[in-house]
């Protein structure tokens, strides 16, 4: 193995060739199309984003202006479970918010005279000349055929996204907020801060949306003078991400929605794998064996936060309960030893579940009320 060859240079392929430049000695060529805009995604990140860019860049925390950072001390969830709390880091750990173009922009610069920058379509991966190709071109074009997995026990499939600017952040935290038709989200930069509103359009249309978004934003005394965008999305991941020449990363490869800003941590996850792959440490089989199972977990990571409801009586919100039942009621004797295990300290430094330690599976589940429930729902009669 010499070469490997990146399709794109968003922010699943930046992260793609910068961890591949540090941690092998390969050839990197990164295709891109300059008449295509790189999709900006992923402005929450885990604790691993942060300790990846220190690791392989060099970057610290007086760093954050170039990529208009801020710090990112928890998630707080509003109007889920019994109580508001933070899904919080604990000190000193601490994850980074962060402008996506910014980050794109900062690793090329830190990177440009060491990868080879091709700007050019690709229609067919026979005509790229490498050993290995890692697809990070985007959300494909056709996800009815067979190669996708949808994520259907995902209740939200649109977002109305508004961006406001500020002088400083109010805070330094994810906001993560029950809403009566969905939930938004807060990240808050340097300069500006995006609200997200997710929800599902076929059961809320985007006048009633945008009604409750606009008078949240009043509620901080903010202007949506940056613009707005309404995306709608599926949710799904690869049936087989990994073959002997090529891999799928970014949104080439998944789309879940962002509850716990799970895609970043993904996007490593899989070069990790990647990197096992092509130094002949793992097989596809078993890559791709784990890249399954972790997105079964992530999916429930991501369930569970509904599965607890919300201050909300509506439509929506009893089906995104039936979706967490349903996804949740899997007789599962990996979650029958993490319950059981919940309070031991020595477990929850050894273990994880999907992108989550033990501590995050616990705060989440005991905060959001619902440890019972998922006793009840998933632990196996011996």
């Amino acid at each position: 193995m010499k070469k490997i060859a990146v399709i794109g240079k968003g922010t699943a392929g930046s992260l793609t060739y910068n961890h591949f430049k540090h941690y092998t000695d390969f050839e990197i060529d990164v295709y891109y199309d300059s008449n295509k805009k790189e999709q900006a995604v992923g402005e929450g990140t885990t604790l691993n984003i942060p300790e990846e860019l220190n690791i392989t860049l060099g970057t610290e925390f007086h760093d954050l202006p170039k990529i208009d950072g801020n710090f990112k001390t928890s998630i707080l969830y509003e109007g889920f479970g019994p109580t508001d709390y933070h899904h919080t880091f604990f000190m000193p750990n601490i994850s980074i918010h962060m402008n996506a173009v910014k980050l794109q922009e900062y690793i090329y610069e830190k990177r440009k005279d060491e990868v080879n920058f091709i700007d050019k379509n690709i229609d067919d991966y026979n005509d790229i000349d490498a050993d290995y190709v890692i697809d990070c071109s985007g959300t494909p074009k056709d996800l009815s055929g067979d190669e996708y997995f949808a994520g259907e026990y995902i209740p939200v499939n649109t977002a109305l996204v508004k961006q406001c600017s500020w002088n400083s952040p109010q805070f330094t935290h994810t906001l993560t907020k029950a809403m009566k038709n969905g939930w938004v989200f807060g990240i808050p930069l340097a300069n500006r801060i995006s609200f997200g509103y997710l929800y599902n359009r076929d059961i809320n249309n985007k006048k009633e949306i945008e009604e409750e978004l606009d008078k949240l934003i009043h509620e901080y005394n903010l202007t949506n003078n940056l613009g707005s965008s309404h995306i709608e999305f599926n949710n799904y991941f690869k049936k087989q991400n990994y073959t002997d020449r090529i891999a799928w990363n970014g949104n080439a490869s998944f789309f879940l929605e962002p509850m716990e800003a799970t895609s970043l941590a993904t996007v490593e996850e899989i070069n990790r794998r990647i990197f096992d792959i092509t130094h002949g440490v793992k097989s596809i089989e078993k890559a791709n064996q784990e890249y399954y199972y972790w997105f079964k977990q992530v999916q429930d990571i991501i369930t569970m936060h509904y599965l607890a409801g919300s201050k909300y009586d509506t439509e929506f919100w009893s089906h995104a309960k039936k979706l967490a039942t349903e996804c949740l009621s899997i007789k599962s004797p990996e979650w029958q030893r993490i319950l059981y295990n919940l309070d031991n300290a020595n477990f929850k430094l050894q273990q994880s579940y999907g992108s989550w330690g033990m501590e995050s599976v616990r705060q989440n589940v005991n905060n959001l009320g619902i440890r019972d429930l998922l006793w009840y729902l998933t632990t196996v009669k011996l």
